[in-house]
């Protein structure tokens, strides 16, 4: 098993940026097992690189632009999945990703993200959900699960999360998954 590990980490490695690793990523923190997962389906695939475009937006899992070796996009607050779409539109060849978190993609670019399920755009977007605005100091955020206690929702958030799978095939989307 061991073996297996290091031959697919050697496999992913032509994926990365190495002279930007170490990752700014908390130890313990799911962001960099998605990256992992994403790039080994890639390369088990055998998707040309050439042909991926990656966006991401804000926040942590924003910075996975900058540490894969793809044309990549760091758009601005909330702009992933408009920015995805104009990719996709101007060329339709393209396979589009964006890999952003649920405070970008849920919170200020909500609008965007269910009208781009609703218009069922040929895109994969890649949500990593952490409950929170994490870079910024863990706030209370529009996934944060009832009663959870964040730096501004000391006793316990009081408004009911998305559940972001549920809002978004409800919108439309053809597919959608999640995954713990």
């Amino acid at each position: 098993m061991t073996g297996d590990l290091n031959m697919e980490n050697q496999s992913i490695e032509k994926y990365l940026r190495q002279d930007r690793l170490p990752h700014i990523w908390c130890a313990g923190c799911g962001i960099g097992l998605a990256v992992y997962c994403f790039l080994t389906a890639i390369d088990r695939a055998g998707i040309d690189p050439d042909e991926i475009a990656l966006v991401s937006g804000i926040g942590c899992t924003g910075r996975v632009a900058g540490y894969v070796r793809l044309d990549s996009f760091h758009t601005t607050h909330g702009r992933a999945i408009p920015f995805a779409t104009g990719l996709k539109l101007g060329n339709q060849k393209l396979n589009v990703v964006v890999f952003s978190g649920d405070g970008d993609l849920a919170a200020i670019g909500g609008n965007h993200l269910i009208h781009a399920a609703r218009r069922n755009i040929d895109m994969t977007v890649i949500c990593v959900n952490n409950f929170n605005y994490g870079m910024t100091g863990g706030q209370v955020g529009p996934t944060t699960p009832l009663e959870a206690r964040t730096t501004t929702s000391r006793y316990g958030c009081f408004e009911p999360p998305f559940n972001l799978p549920y809002l978004l095939s409800a919108s439309g989307a053809s597919y959608v998954a999640r995954w713990t």
